[in-house]
Protein backbone atom coordinates (compact mmCIF):
# COMPACT_ATOMS: atom_id res chain seq x y z
CA UNK A 1 0.00 0.00 0.00
CA UNK A 2 1.26 3.48 -0.97
CA UNK A 3 0.24 6.31 1.28
CA UNK A 4 -0.92 9.69 -0.03
CA UNK A 5 2.42 11.31 0.85
CA UNK A 6 4.39 8.66 -1.07
CA UNK A 7 2.13 9.12 -4.14
CA UNK A 8 2.71 12.85 -4.06
CA UNK A 9 6.47 12.35 -3.81
CA UNK A 10 6.44 9.92 -6.76
CA UNK A 11 4.40 12.34 -8.86
CA UNK A 12 6.80 15.15 -8.05
CA UNK A 13 9.74 13.00 -9.14
CA UNK A 14 8.00 12.13 -12.44
CA UNK A 15 7.23 15.78 -13.10
CA UNK A 16 10.87 16.70 -12.36
CA UNK A 17 12.16 14.03 -14.74
CA UNK A 18 9.75 15.26 -17.44
CA UNK A 19 10.99 18.82 -16.98
CA UNK A 20 14.62 17.66 -17.30
CA UNK A 21 13.81 15.80 -20.56
CA UNK A 22 12.00 18.84 -22.00
CA UNK A 23 14.78 21.23 -21.00
CA UNK A 24 17.43 18.93 -22.50
CA UNK A 25 15.55 18.75 -25.80
CA UNK A 26 15.05 22.51 -25.83
CA UNK A 27 18.78 23.04 -25.21
CA UNK A 28 19.65 20.77 -28.14
CA UNK A 29 17.27 22.60 -30.47
CA UNK A 30 18.54 25.95 -29.20
CA UNK A 31 22.14 24.91 -29.95
CA UNK A 32 21.14 23.87 -33.50
CA UNK A 33 19.20 27.11 -34.01
CA UNK A 34 22.15 29.10 -32.71
CA UNK A 35 24.43 27.42 -35.26
CA UNK A 36 22.02 28.30 -38.05
CA UNK A 37 21.74 31.85 -36.75
CA UNK A 38 25.52 32.27 -36.68
CA UNK A 39 25.69 31.08 -40.29
CA UNK A 40 22.94 33.51 -41.31
CA UNK A 41 24.63 36.53 -39.76
CA UNK A 42 28.18 35.37 -40.45
CA UNK A 43 28.73 38.35 -42.79
CA UNK A 44 28.83 40.49 -39.65
CA UNK A 45 31.59 38.30 -38.28
CA UNK A 46 34.08 37.93 -41.14
CA UNK A 47 35.33 34.39 -41.46
CA UNK A 48 37.95 35.56 -43.97
CA UNK A 49 39.67 38.66 -42.58
CA UNK A 50 42.43 40.37 -44.58
CA UNK A 51 43.30 43.10 -42.08
CA UNK A 52 47.06 43.41 -41.58
CA UNK A 53 47.83 40.79 -44.24
CA UNK A 54 49.84 40.76 -47.48
CA UNK A 55 48.83 39.33 -50.86
CA UNK A 56 50.67 38.15 -53.96
CA UNK A 57 48.84 37.17 -57.09
CA UNK A 58 48.35 37.30 -60.83
CA UNK A 59 45.73 38.46 -63.33
CA UNK A 60 44.82 37.72 -66.93
CA UNK A 61 42.79 40.29 -68.86
CA UNK A 62 40.81 40.15 -72.12
CA UNK A 63 39.66 43.20 -74.11
CA UNK A 64 35.89 43.73 -74.07
CA UNK A 65 35.71 46.37 -76.81
CA UNK A 66 37.97 45.39 -79.70
CA UNK A 67 37.76 48.02 -82.41
CA UNK A 68 41.19 48.75 -83.93
CA UNK A 69 43.42 47.08 -81.31
CA UNK A 70 43.24 43.96 -79.17
CA UNK A 71 45.07 43.20 -75.91
CA UNK A 72 45.78 40.14 -73.76
CA UNK A 73 47.05 41.49 -70.46
CA UNK A 74 49.23 39.56 -67.99
CA UNK A 75 49.84 41.09 -64.55
CA UNK A 76 51.58 40.20 -61.29
CA UNK A 77 50.54 42.02 -58.12
CA UNK A 78 51.56 42.66 -54.52
CA UNK A 79 49.11 44.14 -52.01
CA UNK A 80 48.84 45.02 -48.34
CA UNK A 81 45.58 45.46 -46.39
CA UNK A 82 45.87 47.84 -43.41
CA UNK A 83 42.15 47.31 -42.83
CA UNK A 84 39.53 44.82 -43.92
CA UNK A 85 37.89 47.56 -45.98
CA UNK A 86 41.03 49.16 -47.45
CA UNK A 87 44.22 48.03 -49.18
CA UNK A 88 47.15 49.15 -51.33
CA UNK A 89 48.17 47.26 -54.47
CA UNK A 90 51.02 47.45 -57.00
CA UNK A 91 50.67 45.79 -60.40
CA UNK A 92 53.16 45.22 -63.18
CA UNK A 93 52.94 43.32 -66.40
CA UNK A 94 52.90 43.11 -70.15
CA UNK A 95 50.05 43.27 -72.66
CA UNK A 96 50.31 41.16 -75.79
CA UNK A 97 48.75 43.57 -78.29
CA UNK A 98 47.99 43.69 -82.00
CA UNK A 99 45.77 45.42 -84.52
CA UNK A 100 42.43 43.82 -85.29
CA UNK A 101 41.36 42.47 -88.68
CA UNK A 102 39.25 45.59 -89.11
CA UNK A 103 42.35 47.79 -88.78
CA UNK A 104 44.28 45.61 -91.23
CA UNK A 105 41.44 45.80 -93.77
CA UNK A 106 41.24 49.59 -93.46
CA UNK A 107 45.00 49.87 -93.99
CA UNK A 108 44.93 47.74 -97.13
CA UNK A 109 41.87 49.33 -98.70
CA UNK A 110 42.83 52.89 -97.86
CA UNK A 111 46.38 52.58 -99.20
CA UNK A 112 45.08 51.00 -102.41
CA UNK A 113 43.06 54.19 -103.01
CA UNK A 114 45.83 56.57 -104.08
CA UNK A 115 43.40 59.20 -105.31
CA UNK A 116 43.38 60.81 -101.86
CA UNK A 117 46.51 62.97 -101.52
CA UNK A 118 46.12 64.02 -97.87
CA UNK A 119 44.64 62.11 -94.98
CA UNK A 120 44.13 62.02 -91.24
CA UNK A 121 45.44 59.06 -89.29
CA UNK A 122 43.08 57.10 -87.03
CA UNK A 123 42.50 57.62 -83.32
CA UNK A 124 42.91 54.95 -80.61
CA UNK A 125 45.77 53.10 -82.32
CA UNK A 126 48.24 53.21 -79.40
CA UNK A 127 48.75 49.72 -77.99
CA UNK A 128 49.66 49.12 -74.36
CA UNK A 129 52.69 46.85 -73.80
CA UNK A 130 54.84 46.91 -70.62
CA UNK A 131 53.22 48.81 -67.76
CA UNK A 132 53.16 49.34 -64.00
CA UNK A 133 50.55 50.92 -61.74
CA UNK A 134 49.90 51.41 -58.04
CA UNK A 135 46.59 52.14 -56.40
CA UNK A 136 44.16 51.96 -53.53
CA UNK A 137 41.47 49.32 -53.16
CA UNK A 138 38.29 50.17 -51.28
CA UNK A 139 36.50 46.97 -50.23
CA UNK A 140 33.76 47.86 -47.72
CA UNK A 141 31.15 45.28 -48.82
CA UNK A 142 31.51 41.75 -47.47
CA UNK A 143 28.90 39.11 -48.20
CA UNK A 144 28.06 35.48 -48.81
CA UNK A 145 26.62 33.49 -51.70
CA UNK A 146 25.12 30.02 -51.21
CA UNK A 147 26.09 28.10 -54.32
CA UNK A 148 24.76 24.96 -52.63
CA UNK A 149 23.24 24.49 -49.21
CA UNK A 150 26.52 23.09 -47.87
CA UNK A 151 28.89 25.41 -49.78
CA UNK A 152 28.66 29.09 -48.80
CA UNK A 153 31.13 31.32 -50.71
CA UNK A 154 32.23 34.55 -49.05
CA UNK A 155 33.19 37.58 -51.12
CA UNK A 156 34.25 41.21 -51.11
CA UNK A 157 33.11 43.86 -53.58
CA UNK A 158 35.78 46.47 -54.27
CA UNK A 159 36.62 49.67 -56.14
CA UNK A 160 40.22 50.11 -57.36
CA UNK A 161 41.72 53.52 -58.23
CA UNK A 162 45.32 54.13 -59.27
CA UNK A 163 47.85 55.26 -61.84
CA UNK A 164 51.29 54.63 -63.25
CA UNK A 165 53.19 54.50 -66.52
CA UNK A 166 53.13 52.38 -69.67
CA UNK A 167 55.23 51.78 -72.76
CA UNK A 168 53.15 52.20 -75.94
CA UNK A 169 53.51 51.27 -79.58
CA UNK A 170 51.53 52.45 -82.59
CA UNK A 171 51.21 51.48 -86.25
CA UNK A 172 49.81 54.09 -88.63
CA UNK A 173 46.71 53.43 -90.69
CA UNK A 174 47.67 55.69 -93.62
CA UNK A 175 51.44 56.42 -93.52
CA UNK A 176 53.65 53.85 -95.24
CA UNK A 177 57.28 53.51 -94.17
CA UNK A 178 58.20 50.93 -96.82
CA UNK A 179 56.09 51.19 -100.03
CA UNK A 180 56.01 48.09 -102.23
CA UNK A 181 54.13 49.89 -105.01
CA UNK A 182 51.89 52.95 -105.32
CA UNK A 183 49.01 50.78 -104.12
CA UNK A 184 50.79 48.37 -101.74
CA UNK A 185 52.76 48.84 -98.53
CA UNK A 186 55.28 46.46 -97.00
CA UNK A 187 55.34 48.20 -93.60
CA UNK A 188 53.41 51.11 -92.16
CA UNK A 189 54.99 53.79 -90.00
CA UNK A 190 55.40 52.72 -86.36
CA UNK A 191 55.96 54.85 -83.25
CA UNK A 192 56.77 54.23 -79.59
CA UNK A 193 56.33 56.34 -76.48
CA UNK A 194 56.14 56.25 -72.69
CA UNK A 195 52.82 57.54 -71.36
CA UNK A 196 51.14 58.08 -67.99
CA UNK A 197 48.31 55.68 -67.15
CA UNK A 198 45.16 55.89 -65.05
CA UNK A 199 43.44 52.65 -64.08
CA UNK A 200 39.99 52.08 -62.51
CA UNK A 201 38.33 48.77 -61.64
CA UNK A 202 35.19 47.31 -60.12
CA UNK A 203 35.30 43.73 -59.00
CA UNK A 204 34.60 40.84 -56.67
CA UNK A 205 36.98 38.55 -54.92
CA UNK A 206 35.80 35.21 -53.64
CA UNK A 207 37.31 33.42 -50.64
CA UNK A 208 37.35 29.69 -51.30
CA UNK A 209 39.82 28.57 -48.63
CA UNK A 210 41.76 30.30 -45.88
CA UNK A 211 44.57 32.24 -47.55
CA UNK A 212 43.26 31.85 -51.13
CA UNK A 213 41.01 34.11 -53.18
CA UNK A 214 39.77 34.34 -56.77
CA UNK A 215 39.09 37.70 -58.42
CA UNK A 216 36.83 38.84 -61.27
CA UNK A 217 36.80 42.49 -62.31
CA UNK A 218 36.12 45.02 -65.05
CA UNK A 219 39.21 47.23 -65.46
CA UNK A 220 39.74 50.38 -67.50
CA UNK A 221 43.20 51.53 -68.63
CA UNK A 222 43.22 55.16 -69.78
CA UNK A 223 46.08 56.96 -71.56
CA UNK A 224 46.60 59.98 -73.81
CA UNK A 225 45.98 59.49 -77.51
CA UNK A 226 47.84 61.26 -80.34
CA UNK A 227 47.87 61.07 -84.14
CA UNK A 228 48.65 63.16 -87.23
CA UNK A 229 46.19 65.00 -89.47
CA UNK A 230 46.53 66.54 -92.96
CA UNK A 231 49.45 64.30 -93.84
CA UNK A 232 50.74 64.18 -97.42
CA UNK A 233 50.51 60.50 -98.24
CA UNK A 234 53.18 60.66 -100.92
CA UNK A 235 55.89 62.23 -98.77
CA UNK A 236 54.61 61.83 -95.20
CA UNK A 237 55.14 65.56 -94.70
CA UNK A 238 52.92 68.45 -93.73
CA UNK A 239 51.17 66.67 -90.92
CA UNK A 240 50.22 68.23 -87.59
CA UNK A 241 49.21 66.73 -84.24
CA UNK A 242 45.47 66.45 -83.85
CA UNK A 243 44.15 68.99 -81.33
CA UNK A 244 41.28 66.66 -80.43
CA UNK A 245 43.13 63.41 -79.87
CA UNK A 246 41.59 62.88 -76.43
CA UNK A 247 42.04 59.79 -74.27
CA UNK A 248 42.08 56.10 -75.18
CA UNK A 249 40.12 53.77 -72.89
CA UNK A 250 41.12 50.13 -72.88
CA UNK A 251 38.36 48.17 -71.12
CA UNK A 252 39.12 44.61 -70.05
CA UNK A 253 37.63 41.71 -68.12
CA UNK A 254 40.17 40.32 -65.66
CA UNK A 255 40.36 37.00 -63.85
CA UNK A 256 42.89 36.60 -61.07
CA UNK A 257 44.16 34.72 -58.04
CA UNK A 258 45.75 36.00 -54.84
CA UNK A 259 47.50 34.18 -52.01
CA UNK A 260 46.89 35.96 -48.69
CA UNK A 261 49.42 35.57 -45.86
Amino acid sequence: RISGGEKETTNNRMELMGCIVVLTAQAAFAEEDAGELVEKVVVRNRIFSVEGRWEVGGNFGLSLLTRLTNHYNLNLSVAYNPKDWFGFEVRGGYAISMQTELADDIQTEFFANNIISKANDAADLWELTAHGVGGARFQPIYGKINLMSELPVHFQFYLWIGGGVGYMKRESMVLCADPKSPRECNAFLTENKISPLVSLALGFRFFVLEGHSLKAEIRDWSYLDSYQINVDRATGAGGAPSPNAGITNLVQFDLGYAFIF
